[in-house]
């Protein structure tokens, strides 16, 4: 009995600290494997930190959706940055985490400038409304103005603000596009349907 309590002493304890790692000694090889240019290590170590780096993002993002976004995102910089990884400089915890954290910022900025550039286009729009009530006041400005302003009315709301856009204010149809939050192919669309419709319209006054 005094024997096998002596050999049970003998057995190494597993600490916190020992387990940490010997996490780290697995990550870091997956890594190395990883910059050699193995999916299946890239796989194991998604499984592994996948978890923790997700409930990170939905932290700093609060939205499920945009959290598994950057979570796809993140997992793509790590394999492509894996072959400049140092392990010197870093645990693999720690550069997973500052890459996660990072892109999440972007992501926060992005948001930012969306909603900064989204406002501006709501205030674009309500003084295109007031210029068009003070051009319909003041209809003498000249028959082609006139006819002008009578065609661009007839058009739907949608097309008529991405024309005023484009061509009162200069903006791009990326701007318009981002600040509307519409795809850019629909912004285009609607410009030349607009386009298109004012043309029809004005013939009577070309004719």
């Amino acid at each position: 009995m005094q024997t096998a309590k002596k050999e049970v002493l003998r057995l190494p304890v597993k600490t916190a600290e020992s387990h940490d790692a010997t996490e780290g000694s697995i990550e870091k090889r997956l890594l190395a494997e990883i910059a050699a240019g193995c999916q299946q290590a890239l796989a194991s170590l998604y499984r592994r930190r996948g978890g923790l780096i997700y409930s990170l993002l939905v932290q700093m993002l609060v939205s499920e959706t945009e959290a598994q976004e950057v979570m796809q995102d993140t997992f793509v910089q790590i394999w492509r940055r894996a072959p400049k990884y140092d392990p010197q400089r870093s645990p693999p915890l720690a550069w997973m985490i500052m890459i996660a954290r990072g892109m999440a910022l972007d992501r926060l900025r992005a948001r930012q400038r969306h909603t900064a550039k989204h406002e501006t286009y709501r205030r674009e729009i309500a003084s295109l409304g007031i210029e068009e009530m003070d051009g319909l006041r003041h209809a003498e400005r000249g028959d082609l103005e006139t006819a002008c302003a009578a065609a661009l009315q007839q058009l739907p709301a949608p097309q008529r603000r991405a024309l005023q856009l484009a061509f009162l204010r200069g903006w791009t149809h990326e701007e318009i596009a981002r600040a509307a939050g519409d795809p850019l192919g629909t912004v285009k669309a609607r410009i030349r349907r607009g386009l298109m419709a004012m043309r029809q319209i004005l013939k009577d006054y070309n004719a």
